[in-house]
């Protein structure tokens, strides 16, 4: 018997496959590695957000910022990278734009003192990833197969993201003026950051913002197919509205000096028509229709 255990072919430890290397890697199939990148992002943003509110980031919330960002990006884009497609829904978007946005944030901070935005953008980051993870929904990936869609779903993403910005600028400059009214003073500063630079900012955002939405409608006109039978008519409508918002907006700005209250109630408007460009139709397709878009 010991003979024969002894005569027994031994078994070599299996070689590491292919297989077993991309187990380690993360995508939807491994939920663990899911979970543990969205808390360190999550982790990383509440660092930077909690940190002293001044004109310009500190080191470390620079440094945790970046790190939520790129872990952040990681969990959207890779999907998108192996090839199975981005996922668009309600909860993925609201991760997509707040991600867009803290990462607008950041290139910002490089040159403008941007530094007040810091608590609520990357605290918006914060629940962003908190319900893409605890309420993914089930809207199906979408496959960029064409290089002018990839462009345009690039261009809305970011004219979200940066739009989002410029909505939360205006906010906290709307905030600096009621308080600068109310008790005249250089107390009342917001971070040090001069009224003039905060618009200034302001109207920066708005510009490029605007930008990446004209871009967004142009290639969006050339890959529908069709508006109707695609369920994009009310998107469609909703955003040509909110782009001729902020068109007048940044005419008002150039022909006729507007600014302070001015500015920021057609900034709301503009982004509020925005909003609901996608996630309000969104949300009627997905929830009330149980349809989707394409």
């Amino acid at each position: 018997m010991l003979a024969q255990a002894w005569k027994a072919p031994v078994r070599s430890p299996a070689p590491l496959c292919h297989d077993s290397i991309h187990a380690f890697e993360f995508d939807d199939n491994h939920p663990f590695m899911q979970t543990l990148i969205t808390v360190l992002a999550m982790a990383a943003y509440a660092v930077a957000a909690i940190g002293p509110s001044g004109q310009n980031l500190r080191r470390l919330q620079l440094t945790a910022g970046i790190g939520g960002a790129v872990l952040h990006g990681g969990l959207l884009l890779t999907p998108l990278l192996s090839g199975s497609g981005i996922h668009l829904g309600l909860a993925a978007a609201a991760s997509l734009v707040t991600w867009q946005s803290a990462v607008m944030l950041l290139l910002f901070a490089a040159r403008e003192p941007v530094g007040g935005l810091a608590r609520w953008v990357f605290s918006a980051a914060v629940v962003g990833l908190a319900i893409d993870w605890l309420v993914p929904g089930d809207s199906p990936p979408v496959v960029l197969d064409s290089w002018l869609l990839t462009a345009h779903v690039a261009c809305s993403a970011l004219a979200y993201g940066v739009l989002t910005l410029a909505a939360m600028q205006a906010i906290t400059l709307w905030s600096r003026n009621r308080r600068l009214h109310e008790h005249p003073g250089p107390q009342t500063r917001l971070g040090g950051v001069p009224l003039q630079t905060m618009e200034r900012i302001l109207f920066q955002m708005i510009g490029l913002g605007f930008a990446l939405l004209t871009l967004s409608l142009a290639s969006g006109l050339v890959v529908t197919r069709n508006v109707i039978e695609q369920h994009l008519a009310h998107k469609l409508v909703f955003t040509v509205v909110a782009w001729a918002v902020f068109a007048a907006l940044l005419v008002g700005r150039w022909q006729l000096g507007w600014r302070g209250r001015t500015a920021i109630r057609w900034m709301g408007t503009g982004y509020a028509v925005l909003g609901l460009a996608y996630f309000g139709s969104k949300w009627v397709l997905e929830s009330l229709m149980h349809t989707h878009w394409g």
